[in-house]
C-alpha cells in the first residue's frame, strides 16, 4: 500500500466516525426527558383551603391569591363570597380565590413577594378592590393597564 492511500482511507475512517458520532448525539438530544410531576391544577375559585405547595405555586405563577375566610355565623359573608366569585371571574389566570370557612373572618390579598394586605368591609367594593389588585399583581390584565391611564 501506498503512503497516500493509508492517509485517504485514514481519513475516510475519520469522516465516517465523525458522521456515526454526530448521529447518535443529535438523536440522544431529541430523546424527551421522563415526566417528572405535574404542576397542581389550581381552578380561579377554591372552596378549600389551599396547601402551602399549593399557595407557592399560585404565586410563583404570578397571580394574586385572595384568602376569603369566613366564620360559619358570619351574617354578611355569604354576600360578600358572591361578590368575590363575581369579582375573580372576569380575571381568570390572573387571581385564584381561596373560600374557607374558618373561626374567624377576614379577607387578604396576596401577591408580589408574598406581600399581605387585608380588605376591610367597609372599603370592599368593585373598584377599591381591583385598586389592590392591580398595586400587588405581577401579571396583570388589560383593565389594570387602563386604570393607569
Amino acid at each position: 500500500m501506498a503512503k497516500g492511500e493509508i492517509g485517504s482511507r485514514a481519513f475516510a475512517i475519520l469522516i465516517g466516525l465523525l458522521m456515526v458520532g454526530s448521529t447518535a448525539g443529535y438523536a440522544f438530544m431529541n430523546v424527551t426527558p421522563a415526566q417528572g410531576p405535574t404542576a397542581p391544577e389550581i381552578p380561579t375559585i377554591v372552596d378549600r383551603s389551599l396547601s402551602i405547595e399549593e399557595q407557592v405555586f399560585v404565586l410563583r405563577t404570578g397571580r394574586v391569591l385572595i384568602e376569603n375566610f369566613y366564620a360559619e355565623n358570619c351574617t354578611y359573608c355569604p354576600d360578600r363570597t358572591i361578590f368575590l366569585n363575581s369579582f375573580v371571574s372576569g380575571l381568570e389566570g390572573y387571581v385564584v380565590l381561596e373560600n374557607v370557612m374558618d373561626n374567624e373572618t377576614r379577607l387578604d390579598m396576596i401577591g408580589v413577594n408574598g406581600k399581605i394586605i387585608t380588605i376591610e368591609n367597609e372599603t370592599l367594593g368593585q373598584e377599591s378592590l381591583m385598586d389592590v389588585f392591580c398595586e400587588i399583581a405581577i401579571k396583570q390584565p388589560r383593565i389594570c393597564l387602563l386604570m393607569e391611564l
